[in-house]
């Protein structure tokens, strides 16, 4: 588990939260995983009390069960959960894709291509694709906050901890970088045309290819998931 420093004005429960969710998030704690109250609060250097705070609002959001008599775990991958953010994403992205499209001054698309430049680089080397990850999702948020819709984002990400943790694996797999990136190509592309009308099909395409590997997923990794 990677240990971050706390931030400045950041009380002891928020700090556990964040390390927790962190490491979570980017598999360093593994679906499966058991969560060792102990161990945690002698690695974090902090007390029980607000680390089980910490816990109980991981819980709230699916990503630590607790399983009577056996004790607190990382929560595996739950396919019913990534196919209900799915469902919320797609109608956002869509939505938010088509005011792209008629935006006339599409001041955006300097941030957009900057971002598919950093892409390309990440791809290529494939060296950090912890960092292809973050901005892929970086892609997504320009047009979220150019349209001030920046709390929909945030729902969109507390929904998509399932989602998201699957959409890591499958870039650490490097099985459908390139198509990714092709995809987000497309996508520019269709902005700068104004053409919404291809905007669903591109999204959902987009948001669910991962459906073609997850098979291999499953074998490879038969314990991340529910």
């Amino acid at each position: 588990m990677k240990i971050e420093r706390k931030k400045a004005k950041e009380n002891t429960r928020r700090y556990i939260y964040r390390v927790l969710k962190t490491n979570i998030m980017n598999l360093e704690l593994k679906p499966g995983e058991a969560i060792k109250e102990i161990e945690l609060s002698n690695v974090l250097g902090v007390s029980r009390t607000p680390l089980r705070e910490a816990l109980v609002q991981l819980i709230e959001e699916k990503l630590i069960v607790v399983f009577p008599q056996k004790g607190s775990f990382v929560s595996k991958i739950d396919l019913d959960i990534v196919e209900e953010a799915i469902f919320v994403r797609e109608l956002c992205e869509s939505e938010i894709l088509k005011l792209a499209c008629k935006d006339e001054k599409k001041d955006f698309l300097v941030d957009l291509e900057k971002n598919l430049a950093c892409q390309e680089i990440t791809e290529e080397y494939g060296k950090n694709l912890y960092e292809f990850f973050d901005l892929d999702n970086e892609f997504h948020y320009i047009l979220f906050k150019y349209f001030n819709k920046k709390n929909s984002w945030k729902a969109i990400q507390r929904l998509s901890t399932h989602y998201d943790r699957l959409r890591l694996l499958e870039a650490l797999e490097q099985t459908n970088l390139k198509t990714t990136l092709k995809q987000h190509f497309l996508i520019l592309e269709v902005i700068k045309s104004g053409n919404s009308k291809e905007v669903k099909e591109l999204v959902k395409e987009h948001l669910t290819k991962y459906t073609e590997s997850i098979k291999l997923y499953k074998e490879k990794y038969p314990n991340y998931f529910k």
